[in-house]
């Protein structure tokens, strides 16, 4: 193999390893930072129940569910996002090596960027819940 291609692969490898670590570590301090952001709510969340009182169930049942829906939907395409980013990147690297041939490397890589372009495109979603009249 060629010192050039090496030098490349090398190059490859250390850049794909820091994006990587970058997408890792990103996700590990939103995580850390939930807690803040609990804590923030929760004061957000007494406030309103101190100037408007206790709300219908049916609108703390619906915020829930629309809360936890959309968290789980988040760390989902998340990790999902990290998976196809490191195959994307050895699939890179086995080609350059010249391990496997351009015809078995383009097509997963197409299909794992089709794959991650697809899973990012949601349809906009809106609450289901509908205030009685003569409330705000």
């Amino acid at each position: 193999m060629d010192s050039f291609y090496f030098g490349i692969i090398i190059i490859v490898s250390i850049i794909g390893s820091v994006v990587v670590g970058c997408l890792i570590s990103f996700g590990f301090v939103l995580y850390r930072t939930r807690k803040y952001l609990d804590k923030w709510f929760k004061d957000l969340w007494y406030d309103y129940v101190g100037r408007h009182g206790p709300p219908d169930p049916n609108l703390l049942t619906n915020i829930t569910e629309e809360y936890l829906s959309r968290r789980n939907e988040f760390w989902t395409l998340y990790g999902q996002f990290t998976i196809a980013v490191f195959v994307v990147i050895c699939i890179t690297i086995l080609l350059l090596a010249k391990v496997i041939s351009a015809e078995a490397g383009l097509p997963i890589l197409s299909a794992v960027g089709g794959f991650a372009i697809g899973k990012g495109i949601t349809i906009g979603r809106g609450t289901t819940y509908r205030r009685p009249e003569g409330r705000e």
